[in-house]
């Protein structure tokens, strides 16, 4: 996949900066299968953690995601 989760992510797991994101992803197709595939991930993790209701959990996800990208970072 020429657009991908690994390249909007580094090897240790944190969101790329914009500038070697853009390195990594080459077209807006690129940029497209990249979207799909997080979107898809997200769906899965929601219907792990909320199997009754998981668009309640991707709407938390949404409206919070800020909380993931300013809490903790993987190293």
């Amino acid at each position: 996949m020429a657009g991908s989760y690994k390249h909007a992510t580094t090897d240790a797991g944190n969101l790329r900066d914009n500038e070697s994101f853009v390195g990594m992803i080459e077209n807006l197709g690129d940029a497209y299968e990249m979207a799909e595939e997080m979107y898809g991930m997200i769906w899965v993790l929601a219907r792990r953690a909320a199997p009754d209701d998981p668009a309640s959990a991707v709407e938390e996800a949404r409206r919070n995601y800020r909380d993931g990208i300013n809490g903790p970072q993987v190293s």
